[in-house]
């Protein structure tokens, strides 16, 4: 019973520290924009993007994923 207390702590702990740099690192990108590329798709963009470099990551993440979602 131990062991499973040690492996939930671990885990709620390695939860915790994920969820605390996702935090961080959204502290220091300030403002936001959400641009959903598709129904269970959406992206996070630092608001000081441009049009185009919103563009060119949306069609790599397409590039790198049309063999796995079957092509969009």
């Amino acid at each position: 019973m131990d062991k499973n207390k040690n492996i939930r702590s671990e885990k709620s702990s390695s939860n915790q520290s994920a969820e605390n740099a996702l935090n961080e690192y959204k502290k220091r990108i300030g403002e936001v924009i959400h641009v959903a590329i598709s129904a269970r798709t959406t992206f996070e963009f630092p608001a000081y993007l441009s049009q185009e470099e919103i563009d060119i990551r949306i069609e790599n993440y397409k590039k790198r994923h049309s063999l796995r979602s079957g092509g969009w």
